[in-house]
């Protein structure tokens, strides 16, 4: 007895190692950030130099403008961003991405100072019709005191 069921041992784990898939193909399916992304709101975050949060508030957008509000990404890997700020000013950023995990993204701004031309991004939903993104950046608040500012982007198709 012991004989046979030490013959079905290596059997086993044979079968167990075949049938295991641990690198399953990127399904095509998968939504993808391309396309256009309308901004539903950005709400921001502020931190002190510890990384406590001190405060937030809901940035955009300006009412009866939600549609003027949009980031463009390409399949080309660049990306422009439209942000109305008045009746008559339009402000657009534009610059590359790329992906740097299944989670995350890097912005590039290229005409940016060297300490803000790569800003690192964190996807935290991602569907067909909704994109739910965050990015952090150091800043000097009343021009002496660190911290970070935090974005969190709710846009959608």
């Amino acid at each position: 007895m012991k004989k046979i069921v030490i013959g079905l041992i290596p059997t086993v784990i044979f079968l167990v190692a075949c049938n295991k898939n641990n690198n399953p193909p990127i399904s095509t399916a998968n939504p993808s950030i391309a396309g256009r992304w309308n901004v539903d709101t950005v709400t921001i975050s502020f931190y002190n130099s510890a990384g406590r949060f001190d405060s937030s508030e809901i940035g955009y957008p300006t009412v009866g403008t939600n549609d003027s509000l949009y980031f463009q990404f390409n399949e080309d890997s660049s990306w422009f961003e439209s942000l109305v700020t008045g009746l008559d000013t339009t402000i657009i950023t534009e610059g590359t991405y790329s992906y740097t995990s299944g989670n995350s993204f890097t912005l590039v701004y290229p005409a940016a100072s060297l300490t803000r031309k790569n800003e690192p991004c964190n996807i935290i939903s991602l569907t067909n019709t909704s994109f739910i993104f965050s990015k952090q950046r150091q800043t000097m608040f009343n021009g002496i005191n660190p911290g970070s500012i935090k974005y969190l982007f709710r846009l959608r198709k």
